[in-house]
């Protein structure tokens, strides 16, 4: 072991706004300076300290940021360090953590789109994003992109193939336990991942119409992949989740299509998906999105971007949106 340990401490984070016209279907139009349209808005400290013999201990603090208001928080029930808050040990072994951290599901459904986090990724608007119109989005909204009070293990990456763990304890609460995972290979210029979540226990209240449901399990079941032709990269996710009480089933089935395309400093951007849900005693419902947007990087850091979104849910009108705006990482 070396006598003199080395370590390292990094801030970093990403500031994202637009002037977005936001319509979902069934919905009023609404004119805003939004934060976080390419990606959620962020901030954080992260760390690592060299314990010798190939270990390492890491950490990662992250909050997010309303950039139009100067805000912390997605909104005001977020923590300050809402996005990541985890200890853990690094090595030959692979990453075990301890806090809260983004779960395997989550990383699956970004990592197969082409607009990733983004909150107008037709994906992730219909699996993350809450709307209270919304009959179609799935528990994730609810539950969130990672977990609070989790153990997390994820294996090295042997081979082009990787494999990630999580589990998350009821505590006392209405969250349940939580039980994540997924299998991961990439290899050239193709990738596939497989994500799975078990929810149990929980007292999660799916406040979609027509009505209110209780919903005490939920499970998932997600595979995605990619392919990289070099003139254009194409992406496609399929997604089952049950949700569940003693008296109800809730399915929602999703599938996305999507393709980037590079373009001068940029990339077009394209994706298209749909969901079919099926609710004891409640007629049938889909809905359909679609985004086509450009993204056009000054720099490394620095991008500008626009994006049109085209929303239809059954028996509701059509809503469209169109957002401009800037990213800068640091």
């Amino acid at each position: 072991m070396s006598a003199l340990a080395q370590s390292s401490v990094s801030f970093y984070g990403s500031l994202d706004l637009a002037a977005y016209s936001k319509q979902l279907s069934g919905e009023t139009r609404m004119k805003t300076l939004t934060s976080g349209i390419m990606n959620a808005s962020r901030y954080g400290f992260s760390g690592s300290e060299d314990l010798g013999d190939g270990l390492k201990a890491r950490f990662d603090l992250s909050g997010y940021v309303r950039v139009d208001s100067g805000q912390t928080g997605r909104s005001d029930a977020d923590g300050f360090f809402q996005r990541f808050s985890w200890v853990g040990l690094d090595g030959n072994f692979g990453l075990a953590r301890m806090g809260r951290m983004s779960t395997p599901n989550f990383i699956n459904t970004i990592r197969f789109n082409p607009f990733a986090d983004s909150s107008l990724s037709p994906v992730f608007m219909h699996t993350y994003i809450a709307s209270g119109a919304q009959p179609m989005m799935t528990s994730h909204g609810t539950s969130d992109s990672a977990w609070s009070n989790s153990l997390a293990y994820t294996t090295p990456l042997l081979g082009g193939f990787q494999v990630a763990l999580q589990a998350a304890a009821n505590e006392g609460s209405g969250n349940g336990r939580r039980l994540g995972g997924s299998a991961y290979y990439s290899g050239g210029p193709f990738a596939i991942g497989l994500s799975v979540e078990d929810l149990s226990g929980m007292s999660l209240n799916f406040s979609k119409p027509p009505a209110s449901v209780l919903i005490n399990t939920a499970r998932t079941v997600q595979l995605g992949s990619s392919w990289d032709f070099g003139v254009v990269k194409v992406f496609a996710q399929g997604q089952r989740e049950e949700l569940e009480n003693a008296s109800v089933t809730i399915t929602l089935k999703t599938g996305q299509l999507g393709a980037a395309v590079p373009i001068g400093l940029g990339r077009l951007l394209v994706s298209y998906a749909r969901t079919d849900k099926t609710q004891t005693a409640v007629a049938d419902l889909k809905r359909d999105t679609a985004s086509v947007g450009y993204d056009h990087f000054l720099s490394k850091r620095t991008d500008l971007y626009a994006v049109l979104t085209s929303d239809k849910v059954t028996a509701l009108n059509r809503g469209n949106g169109v957002a401009l705006g800037i990213r800068h990482n640091f």
